[in-house]
């Protein structure tokens, strides 16, 4: 299947491989700037809903002290954390091409949030920033659902990642999680298992996203406070 910028008739204005990925970005006057990684459209300049859905469980329980963003290298997730009042937010992406191509073609979304007090940049493996003993009152998971290892079962991958991030938050603390399209309904069926497996007190919704062809599934779960 043809990659989007080209069935759309997209202008590419960059093209890089990086020692991860294949980079594209891209321009189309309704949306402005994409980005593409590997082919695969993550957001566009248009797409601050995006953001706003992925950190709304957070900014609607207040979980705003120490939040982790895990993946979201394209700075709106950061921008939108911080806008919200974040004491501190640590932005973990193992690609430092990708934040540095969304700080030229980006502005829309990351704004100067890389830059601003309490942001932190971490170009590293998200997964393995994970297992550091370090608790946090939010995370926002913004990576892909597929399995690291490509022998590793999906479903199998999910409850690991799920697990993870339960044992990093601290008692009260939120995950806020994209998910996958709402025409996967299979994907978004093992992600709910996951998710009710791990936690005890979670959901999912669709929102819009102007760049992207189906809605978007989003989800949250939350940490129980500790009974004082």
């Amino acid at each position: 299947m043809q990659p989007e910028y080209v069935r759309y008739n997209q202008t590419v204005v960059e093209r890089r491989r990086s020692a991860y990925q294949e980079i594209v970005i891209a321009h189309d006057p309704a949306v402005g700037h994409l980005l593409y990684l590997d082919d695969d459209l993550q957001i566009a300049n248009a797409d601050d809903p995006y953001n706003q859905a992925i950190t709304r469980p957070l900014r609607e329980s207040n979980a705003l002290g120490d939040v982790l963003i895990l993946g979201g290298g394209d700075g709106g997730v950061l921008r939108a954390l911080l806008d919200a009042g974040a004491r501190r937010a640590v932005l973990v992406d193992i690609d430092g091409e990708v934040i540095e191509l969304s700080r030229q073609y980006l502005p829309d979304l990351c704004g100067d949030a890389f830059d601003r007090p309490g942001a932190e940049v971490v170009v590293g493996d998200a997964f393995a920033y994970l297992d550091a003993e370090e608790r946090w009152d939010g995370i926002i998971y913004d990576l892909t659902m597929d399995p690291v290892r490509e022998d590793q079962p999906r479903t199998e991958y999910i409850r690991e990642i799920l697990a993870k991030v339960s044992a990093r938050l601290r008692p009260g603390g939120v995950l806020g999680m994209q998910c996958c399209g709402a025409d996967e309904p299979g994907l978004r069926e093992e992600i709910r298992a996951g998710l009710a497996h791990t936690f005890v007190d979670w959901g999912d919704w669709e929102d819009e996203v102007p760049s992207f062809d189906v809605p978007w599934v989003f989800a949250w779960a939350r940490i129980p406070r500790e009974e004082s």
